[in-house]
């Protein structure tokens, strides 16, 4: 529509100049001499000419008549010329037509009045012609630039969606089994990052649970099979032949030590998987963790005698902690029972306990022969036991208890680590959040308050 506009008012401005240079030669011309005038113009000008008198009389034509050529617009444009004495435009029809002319009507005056009308058309072929050529040309670009955009369209919808399909694919082979898989794909899109981030983090936690579910079943299994193996061969063997009630009676006493070890597993097995399942019940209480320390201590002096290994006890009075007194007492006695058995005869082992701003720091040390720090990364993972070498004493348990320690001190907001060297023994640590405040502050806070009085 611009460009029709703007095609226009070309065609127009250029008939009104013509019309004019014409009309004033007329104008200043004796009216024998308009003849002679109009045909020299026509002989040079490539359209369509008449000259129409005031009385409707057609004084010149040169090729065809122009006033009945397009319907009622090159009439009402000749009206107009002649009675409002203004110049007038008219097309026939549209300007794409063939054939069609663009019509200027210029009155032509004489002593102030207006004694004929000049017609003056245009033919519109060449337009028509650079018009079709635009449609041909827009027609071929717009088809270029549908297949550009479809192609633009199909590749950028690939690229976006090739993230999706690493992911869809990833998902469905680790729902087939193949956890190890991760998603790899670099796309620029944040979302989609922290999406795959998820995911990756969601599988890797997938494996390491599936890893775990199969290490625990196979250890347990293991752990469970060996004391059911030496049951049932006791039985057997007890079987075999009529025995006395005394050795009736000893055989089960027997069999009554492999049956408390398998319970021992069990109940741990129990405990750890409550634990993991949300469901670790602790009876919450004002604890004295001071007093605690020092009966599980006092507890353990006999058998540490038995093997010559001396207990040194360190304990800061009035340590006070929110938590279950049972569940403390079993973890400081598994750590004292971890440490004997690791522990060389003619050895001590340092039981300590203070306060650390609003903490209480527990430490169990051997003089054992010490953890690598390999083996220290797995210390606390159900099942996992050390180097035959550093136990010393029979009866290693089945690698649960510094597990259900994990456990038991998370569940108290605490925390549970070990320094070690090879060679150097080995020393636990547990932290747990103070009840009230740090007995060490309380006494010296007393003491400035004493020597404030007493001054």
């Amino acid at each position: 529509m611009a460009l029709s506009q703007r095609v226009y008012q070309d065609v127009d401005e250029q008939l009104y100049e013509q019309a004019a240079a014409l009309a004033g030669e007329l104008e200043n011309s004796p009216f024998y001499f308009w003849t002679g005038r109009l045909t020299s113009f026509a002989n040079h000008y490539p359209g369509s000419i008449q000259l129409i008198a005031a009385n409707g009389t057609v004084i010149f034509r040169s090729d065809r008549s122009l006033i009945n050529r397009g319907g009622n617009d090159v009439s009402r444009a000749l009206a107009r010329a002649f009675g409002h004495d203004q110049t007038a435009f008219a097309a026939t029809e549209s300007l794409l037509q063939r054939d069609n002319l663009r019509v200027i009507a210029m009155p032509i005056h004489r002593s102030e009045q207006t004694v004929a009308v000049l017609l003056l058309g245009h033919s519109t072929g060449d337009i028509r012609a650079v018009f079709n050529l635009l449609y041909l040309l827009g027609g071929i670009m717009g088809i270029i630039s549908i297949i550009i955009s479809a192609m633009a369209g199909y590749y950028m919808a690939k690229k976006a969606l090739k993230p999706l399909e690493d992911i869809t694919s990833t998902a469905r082979a680790v729902a087939a089994g193949d956890l190890s898989r991760r998603l790899t794909s670099k796309s620029q899109d944040r979302e989609i990052r922290v999406l795959m981030q998820v995911l990756n983090k969601m599988f890797a936690d997938l494996e390491t649970s599936f890893q775990s579910q199969k290490r625990f079943t196979a250890d347990a299994s293991h752990e469970l099979r060996l004391p059911l193996t030496i049951l049932k061969g006791e039985i057997e063997v007890a079987l075999r032949h009529p025995r006395t009630a005394a050795e009736y009676e000893e055989i089960l006493k027997q069999q009554l030590d492999t049956i408390d070890r398998i319970q021992r597993i069990v109940n741990d097995l129990l405990t750890l998987a409550r634990a993991d399942a949300g469901q670790f019940e602790l009876v919450q209480g004002e604890v004295d963790l001071s007093l605690l320390l020092q009966e599980v201590g006092q507890q353990h002096l006999i058998l540490f005698d038995s093997q010559h290994v001396r207990l040194d006890m360190d304990i800061e009075d009035g340590l006070m902690v929110m938590g279950d007194a049972g569940m403390l007492e079993r973890t400081v006695m598994n750590l004292l029972n971890n440490a004997f058995k690791h522990a060389p005869e003619h050895s001590s082992i340092r039981l300590h306990a203070r306060a650390v701003d609003f903490s209480a720091i527990i430490s169990v040390r051997d003089e054992g022969a010490g953890i690598s720090d390999e083996q220290q990364q797995h210390l606390f993972d159900r099942f996992f036991r050390a180097d035959d070498a550093r136990c010393r004493k029979e009866g290693e348990g089945a690698g649960l208890g510094l597990a259900i320690c994990k456990r038991i001190v998370d569940a108290h907001g605490g925390d549970i680590w070990v320094k070690s060297e090879q060679g150097a023994g080995a020393e636990f640590f547990i932290r747990l959040p103070l009840a009230g405040p740090n007995p060490g502050h309380q006494d010296r806070l007393q003491g400035l308050l004493q020597e404030k009085e007493s001054s």
